[in-house]
């Protein structure tokens, strides 16, 4: 069973695209989604705002290794993910492991989804709840988090 982290607020996990993404429409969605969260009650938690940038290894799986341990560590520390795959034909390697681990950590994950991911078995079985809209997404998470 999950323990809830005490915190003032839900502490919600933001799973996006991120490689090779806008960096302007990147910045713009975080900032929509922590206004739609908190209007909603609940706490974004950035990974990608944190994450480790510089390195000194020579070896960039170094670099990919303790980004992926930083994002999981932050994982932990959540209540939920909200996990955004609305981009039809993205490729979501990263967003598909973080959904992964959240499920088996039993963290609920939230999606919201493109209508071309519906019926994917593996996400629908590994993911609480899809929508085809972030506002529904994030209601179904404030009701499931402020009910705790």
């Amino acid at each position: 069973m999950m323990v809830l982290v005490n915190h003032a607020a839900p502490r919600v996990y933001f799973a996006r695209a991120i490689d090779g993404e806008n960096d302007a429409e990147k910045a713009a969605l975080v900032t929509a989604v922590t206004t739609e969260l908190a209007a909603a009650g609940l706490m974004i938690v950035d990974p990608v705002a944190t994450e480790p940038r510089a390195h000194t290894r020579e070896n960039d799986n170094y670099r990919y290794r303790d980004i992926v341990e930083h994002d999981l560590a932050v994982l932990q520390t959540c209540d939920a993910v909200l996990m955004d795959m609305s981009k039809p034909n993205r490729n979501y390697i990263g967003c598909v492991c973080e959904l992964v681990y959240a499920h088996r950590w039993h963290i609920p994950c939230v999606v919201n989804i493109s209508e071309v991911y519906r019926n994917r078995a593996w996400l629908l079985f590994h993911a609480t709840a899809v929508f085809e809209s972030r506002c529904a997404a994030i209601s179904y998470l404030g009701e499931l988090l402020t009910a705790r």
